[in-house]
């Protein structure tokens, strides 16, 4: 099993810095439409089959209330690691005020002082002051014993444990203070640290992304659009987001037996997250039908294995259970994916030569994307989504990426489209570097979306290649009664060397 190494102590203050000031004023609970689109025709049944229930409250309200009928309880304690700004807690308490169970306690900890007034503020609007209380708390040194009585009737953690470093500690106290009759229930995000993709998602990830159009492929987090997918890791901007994520379910595995499990998730969030969601619409039919066929893809891998859940609901005891319930063949067990595996090749000489080889480089040629320092000659101006060829032919200087295998093969690969007039039916390119071709494209009339041509050439001695293009049919916009009178050839969009 994989063990995280303990970060320095001043790494780990300026991360819970970050933590408290990120959520003072972010909205910790919104999600998009079309998550909500999604979560409703594809999620909702899941739960129901499962877990009984179609909500978050619900699912901790249902679970709370089976275990009080279970023990005879007469006052139940309830305890929720990591209780943000209480509106889930409020909510909770609400629907255990309403069923009939008015002797409840519900102990909040929280770390950040912000939240925590928030919280205090909220259930003292909700009249809830009796039953719920929420309290400053570092869950990676929280221990039961700093809570007196009897072992508590459910322990609840919605969406915290991929923001805590000291899972192993926590996971033991929780054991603890359960014992052998309560109920450890969570619902949270269980994929790569960081929320990255794993390899095996990434490629499902990577060729959908080449069928949609650049609208839908702006990034509402970095405020441009990703022409190619962004494999992102949020923990480079700090704070704990996905800190020990892919540790998880493993170590949850480890230390108590799964009750109920619903894995699900791994490809299908990428569409519906907050950096790429809300792009789409709910409302237009070609986006639902969409996300509708990428979720029936991510459950196709799941099932098979391919891909494991990112997301899960959970319900966990020290005890095993007789029947355990979980989505088809998803169990907990079978939903673990190895953290230390990266490594999906047969091969593992050819991957680790891989992994030696040159790194790929990518250069953005629309304005402001950096890519213009390697244009040369017969170059227009970087526009909007990219930089037009002027005139019968174009020089790229591309600088080679770094790397051990020098003689191995060099692709580069374009994006690209080209200016067809309406007097021509196709135009012609060719690539030339040193000489020798190394590539030809046809693009045709009418011809709308760009095309990605790979060239593949033998790697150069010196750290550069010169690209040089050439268009072997002339044209310009005036030819279609435009007043650009420019020579236009080739629209550059991005180039990949490596």
């Amino acid at each position: 099993m994989f063990r995280f190494v303990p970060m320095k102590e001043t790494d780990y203050q300026a991360r819970v810095a970050h933590q408290v000031a990120q959520y003072a004023t972010a909205e910790i609970h919104q999600v998009t439409p079309i998550y909500e689109y999604w979560s409703d025709t594809h999620l909702r049944p899941k739960l129901n089959s499962v877990l009984g229930v179609d909500t978050i409250p619900g699912f901790y309200v249902h679970h709370i209330r089976q275990r009080v009928t279970a023990t005879g309880d007469p006052q139940p304690r309830i305890l929720s690691i990591g209780a943000g700004d209480a509106q889930l807690e409020v909510q909770i308490a609400q629907q255990l005020v309403e069923s009939g169970l008015r002797t409840f306690r519900l102990e909040g900890l929280e770390l950040s002082p912000i939240l925590i007034d928030r919280a205090n503020q909220r259930i003292a609007e909700a009249g809830l002051s009796g039953h719920v209380t929420v309290i400053p708390c570092d869950l990676n040194s929280w221990s039961p014993a700093e809570s007196s009585g009897a072992p508590y009737t459910a322990v609840l953690a919605n969406h915290i444990l991929h923001h805590l470093v000291e899972l192993e500690a926590l996971f033991s106290n929780v054991a603890q203070a359960i014992g052998d009759t309560g109920v450890f229930l969570t619902a949270d995000m269980i994929g790569r640290n960081g929320h990255m993709r794993w390899p095996e998602a990434l490629t499902p990830v990577q060729a959908l992304w080449d069928t949609l159009p650049d609208e839908l492929k702006y990034n509402r987090v970095f405020l441009e659009t990703d022409f190619d997918f962004r494999n992102w890791d949020c923990l480079c901007h700090g704070g704990f987001e996905g800190i020990r994520a892919q540790d998880i379910l493993p170590l949850l595995v480890e230390r108590f037996h799964f009750e109920k499990f619903l894995g699900f998730g791994g490809v299908i969030e990428v569409f519906c997250d907050r950096c790429y969601g809300p792009n789409f619409d709910r409302t237009i039919p070609a986006h639902t039908r969409f996300i509708d066929s990428v979720e029936q893809l991510n459950s196709l891998l799941l099932q098979l294995g391919v891909v494991k859940p990112t997301m899960m609901f959970a319900v966990m005891s020290n005890r095993e259970p007789a029947s355990p319930r979980f989505w088809k063949n998803l169990s907990a067990q079978f939903s673990v994916r190895d953290p230390g595996d990266l490594d999906l090749s047969p091969n593992r000489q050819k991957s680790q030569a891989l992994a030696n080889a040159r790194k790929p480089e990518i250069l953005i040629f629309r304005k402001g994307g950096g890519g213009e320092r390697a244009l040369r000659s017969g170059w227009s101006y970087p526009e909007e989504w990219g930089t037009w060829m002027q005139g019968p032919e174009a020089l790229v200087e591309i600088a080679l990426p770094v790397g051990d295998n020098a003689d191995s093969k060099l692709i580069l690969t374009l994006r690209a489209s080209a200016f067809v007039p309406q007097r021509l039916y196709s135009r012609s390119f060719s690539f030339t570097v040193g000489g020798v071709v190394v590539g030809r494209v046809t693009f045709f009339q009418g011809e709308k979306n760009p095309r990605r041509i790979a060239l593949e050439m033998d790697t150069p001695a010196s750290d550069t290649v010169l690209l040089r293009i050439e268009a072997h049919e002339q044209a310009s916009p005036a030819d279609d009664g435009s007043a650009d009178h420019r020579p236009l050839g080739l629209f550059l969009i991005d180039l990949v060397s490596g």
